[in-house]
């Protein structure tokens, strides 16, 4: 029994591993083309997981956890001075960049202490599971350090300075039209001039 849950466990690595690195291609390249080593790199952390000891994988688990945690706090400090700002745009988005960041960091955190629990039994198959469900939540971390950075704000959308200029046709008649009218005498039809709509 022991034999055919090493197997189904590492044919369900392979599985990971093969999912995170096609995943990896398609998520490796940059708007600009670019190659992302990020991606590569997880992709490689994830392929390594059955090579490593169970105290590395707690180890690695535990810095990706302060890694999170440090984000978090980063993008609470951005969020802090957009408010001081007054910039609604910047603060929307951020925001929602730390609500992600910290719902990620509280399933790693849930995940480390799964993955301590299972080095502490010595249960292989559930230690490397949650290790590449670690690495996974690492990955996404640095994808929303990366887009918290990508926040724009209001100033983007700033005209700068502006200034009215009111131009008066040379042809328009010069009375003023709060002066009284004077009415002519009685043998003229008198017809007032229409009502404005100024008060």
């Amino acid at each position: 029994m022991s034999l055919l849950r090493s197997v189904r466990f590492r044919l369900g690595l392979a599985a990971a591993v093969l999912a995170l690195a096609v995943g990896g291609i398609a998520f490796a390249q940059n708007a600009d083309g670019t190659e992302d080593q990020g991606a590569e790199e997880a992709a490689m952390q994830v392929r390594r997981a059955a090579d490593m000891t169970p105290a590395d994988q707690v180890a690695e688990g535990q810095r990706l956890l302060s890694n999170g945690q440090s984000l978090s706090s980063r993008v609470q400090g951005m969020l802090d001075q957009s408010r001081r700002e007054g910039d609604v745009l910047r603060v929307t988005c951020l925001d929602d960049k730390l609500t992600q960041v910290n719902a990620h960091v509280r399933t790693l955190s849930d995940r480390v202490e799964a993955l301590q629990e299972a080095v502490r039994v010595a249960d292989e198959a559930r230690r490397n599971h949650e290790y590449t469900v670690i690495i996974v939540l690492g990955q996404n971390l640095v994808v929303l350090d990366r887009a918290a950075s990508e926040c724009i704000g209001q100033d983007m959308y700033d005209t700068g300075t502006t200034r009215v200029v009111t131009t008066i046709d040379p042809s328009t008649p010069d009375i003023n039209p709060t002066d009284l009218v004077i009415v002519p005498s009685e043998g003229v039809p008198f017809i007032p001039s229409p009502a404005s709509v100024s008060m």
